[in-house]
């Protein structure tokens, strides 16, 4: 029987970053018809709204594709709680099974939900104990029941570690299923290369939209290649390069990631042409209705941060003199982003730090009025534990809601640093001078259980601890759409590869590990993932059908609890 088990254990999960699971042999798992039944088994003993929380779990990715999963008393896919769970182990919240062809497609899912150590409730939150927000769970797992694997993305569903909010589909949870299952999204495609035009395996590749300050990411292959679709048309996409965080508890087709290509570990940083490595200023990759695909050749891994060599000298200077990031006139375009940073030694908890300082200069624009400035600062994706504050002055007047500031997210308490402005222009041409002043402090966090772990789930791992870079975006709008500049020309780094040291690495599949990898004890043990191929090439399996069982810790909880710990640290796959 041909099938592979994917195991996860506490403080060692698999890592994906909005990727199809795969079988054994590389294929898509995905089902082929776009609707699909499934029956809500039997409701849980201790939530009488379980049904419910189902269905509402259910219409969170039915909206993100036409793919529609509908409950169906017949079907043979079924979701249902169980009181013994003693095959599984303690430890597992969640698992999602799948069987399929050996062609990748799934014929049978089923979720089993973990009612005998845990007890789910109707409302979100943090997880304390044994206590865990239904909605959460089971929308991860259904995404397993399509086919989608773990994302590195740190507001996604499909994240491996536990953080409340997962209910809610992040665009990098709707880019996963559109490219698995819509059609008239766009796509961006390319290579990330270090020195002697090597491609990199394992590379985390992000792409920022300018609309929504969203992310959405991917993996790059062991040629550097990687494709991430799904995406909204219309919008711009900055492309952002880091090693992936958990090397040492990937999935064995990622086994061989390595980072050591630089003098030192090479960092992440922003895509931008050869020749302008210094100016701080990515390339914005536009897609739109004509232009639906963008390939952007050659990227380059980078061992130091990307950031304009004048911007750098004003922060070793005691006064910040302010910098022009736009000023229409001398460049008439319709948006602009450019690479800020924060050093860990110039922040303190307690106190904000000196200003960072932009000037946006429209007073030469067209008018009528109805165009107005956006302006965003996007962070957090990057594991930045820091808060920001930025004031925004129009002709020397605060515009309205600055200074802005992060704010909560309710009731899931997380924290949500990013920031966005919009301004309306004014008809008085002279009007439309801004300053921009950026400034940050430290999150508190002493272990893992203060406001940083509210923003940046598993903090340990995910959290930047040096540099803390920020990308700000400012953009002009006409009424409810972006401008867009045209004529704008993508140039790759194939002529400026950094990294010197870099060289190539092969994915590998273990095929070696049998059922008896399979650690079912309460225990958190050291395991990664086995991945199980044919014993014998006998059996049903061998024909047109194989099982996969994802041992999704669709929530893997925890059950280490620091007696001083305020919240309970969950995991899950």
């Amino acid at each position: 029987m041909s099938y592979f088990v994917l195991v996860f254990f506490i403080f060692f999960n698999v890592v994906w970053s909005y990727q199809s699971s795969k079988t054994v042999d590389d294929k898509d798992l995905k089902w082929n018809y776009p609707l699909i039944p499934i029956k809500i088994e039997n409701t849980s003993h201790s939530l009488s709204n379980s049904s419910q929380i189902i269905q509402d779990s259910i219409a969170e990715w039915n909206l993100a594709s036409t793919f529609q999963i509908v409950s169906n008393p017949n079907a043979n896919s079924s979701i249902k709680f169980s009181d013994n769970f003693s095959i599984y182990g303690s430890a597992v919240i969640g698992v999602t099974e799948v069987s399929y062809g050996t062609t990748g497609v799934i014929n049978k899912a089923t979720i089993l939900l973990n009612e005998e150590h845990y007890d789910f409730r109707a409302s979100p939150g943090m997880s304390f104990g044994s206590s865990v927000y239904l909605k959460d769970v089971v929308t991860h797992e259904f995404g397993h029941f399509l086919g989608l694997g773990h994302t590195e993305v740190l507001d996604a569903t499909m994240f491996y570690a536990h953080f409340p909010g997962q209910a809610d589909l992040s665009a990098d949870d709707f880019a996963g299923i559109r490219q698995k299952y819509g059609t008239g999204y766009g796509k961006i495609f390319g290579h990330v290369q270090g020195g002697n035009k090597v491609g990199v395996l394992g590379v985390h590749v992000q792409l920022i939209s300018r609309s929504e300050g969203k992310v959405i990411s991917g993996i790059t292959d062991e040629d550097g290649y990687f494709e991430i679709g799904g995406l909204n048309l219309n919008d711009s996409y900055f492309l952002y390069t880091s090693p992936l965080k958990k090397t040492e508890a990937i999935a064995s087709h990622y086994s061989n990631v390595q980072s050591e290509f630089c003098p030192a570990r090479y960092v992440g940083s922003f895509y931008s042409p050869c020749g302008r490595e210094s100016d701080g200023l990515p390339q914005g990759i536009h897609l739109s209705s004509s232009r639906p695909e963008a390939d952007v050749g050659v990227v380059t891994i980078n061992c130091a941060l990307r950031a304009q060599e004048e911007y750098t000298f004003e922060k070793l200077q005691p006064d910040f003199h302010p910098i022009t990031l736009l000023d229409y006139a001398n460049e008439p375009r319709f948006e602009k982003s450019y690479v800020g940073f924060f050093r860990a030694d110039e922040l303190s908890v307690n106190t904000f730090s000196s200003e960072d300082i932009f000037i946006v200069d429209l007073t030469s624009i067209e008018l009528p009025a109805t165009k107005s400035l956006e302006i965003k600062l996007v962070s957090q994706p990057l594991g930045n534990p820091i808060q920001f504050e930025m004031e925004i002055n129009q002709n020397g007047n605060p515009i309205s809601g600055s200074p802005f500031q992060m704010t909560t997210l309710s009731p899931e308490g997380i924290l949500k640093l990013d920031l966005a402005a919009i301004k309306n222009l004014s008809s008085s041409q002279p009007q439309n001078l801004f300053e921009i002043k950026i400034k940050a402090k430290k999150l508190s966090y002493n272990y893992a259980f203060d406001d940083a772990a509210f923003a940046i789930p598993d903090f340990d791992n995910f959290g930047a601890r040096s540099h803390y870079p920020y990308l700000l975006i400012v953009s002009l709008k006409e009424g409810s759409n972006h401008l867009v500049d045209t004529g704008s020309v993508l140039s790759d780094n194939a002529s400026c590869l950094e990294a010197p040291f870099t060289y190539s690495a092969q994915k590998s599949v273990d095929h070696s590990a049998d059922t008896s990898s399979v650690d079912n004890s309460d225990v958190a043990v050291a395991a990664a993932c086995a991945t199980l191929g044919p014993h014998d090439g006998s059996g049903p399996g061998s024909g047109p059908s194989g099982f996969m069982m994802l041992l999704s810790i669709g929530f893997m909880l925890s059950l280490i609890i620091l007696s001083f710990a305020k919240r309970a640290k969950n995991f899950l796959s």
